[in-house]
C-alpha cells in the first residue's frame, strides 16, 4: 500500500494488487480542502493509468457524515471530466454508515450516470472487500453482496 495522501480530514491509498486508489475521508471538510485529496488523486491515476489500464477508484466512505452540494458539483463536473479523459472505467463505493452520507453518494451516483457522457461503472457495497473484489474483476460481474443505495 502506498500513502499518496495522509492529512487529519481525508487520506488516499494506492493499493497495486487490486488495483486501485482508495479515498477515505476522516472528517468533514469544504471547499479546497476537500478538492486536494481528489487533485492529488487524479494526478497519480493519471501517471499510473498508463501502465495499468484497469486501475480503479475506490471511495471508502464508511465514515462520511455529510457533503456540501457545492463540493459534489465540483467533483462530478472537475474530476469526472478528467477521469473520462484519461481512460478510468470503475468506481466503487462502500457505503456511509450514516444517513447524510449515504445522499451524498446518491447524489452523487445519481448525476453522474445521467450524464451523456458517463463512462464508469459505479457500483457500491457494504464492505470493503467486496468493493475490491469486484474492482479487481476483468469484466462487470455481480457480486452477491452488492448494496443498495
Amino acid at each position: 500500500m502506498v500513502v499518496i495522501y495522509n492529512e487529519e480530514f481525508a487520506k488516499l491509498e494506492f493499493d497495486e494488487s487490486v488495483p486501485c486508489i482508495t479515498w477515505t475521508p476522516v472528517k468533514f471538510v469544504t471547499g479546497e480542502k476537500w478538492r486536494q485529496p481528489f487533485r492529488m488523486g487524479m494526478d497519480y491515476m493519471e501517471e499510473r493509468i498508463k501502465e495499468m489500464p484497469d486501475l480503479g477508484w475506490l471511495n471508502d466512505t464508511r465514515s462520511l457524515k455529510t457533503v456540501k452540494m457545492d463540493d459534489l458539483r465540483w467533483l462530478n463536473e472537475n474530476v469526472n471530466d478528467r477521469a473520462y479523459k484519461f481512460g478510468a472505467k470503475k468506481v466503487a463505493f462502500v457505503l456511509p454508515e450514516n444517513i447524510f452520507g449515504k445522499l451524498a453518494v446518491k447524489f452523487y451516483v445519481e448525476y453522474t450516470t445521467k450524464r451523456m457522457d458517463n463512462k464508469f461503472q459505479i457500483k457500491a457495497f457494504n464492505t470493503l472487500e467486496k468493493a475490491k473484489e469486484w474492482l479487481k474483476a476483468k469484466s462487470d460481474i455481480v457480486i452477491e453482496e452488492e448494496a443498495i443505495l
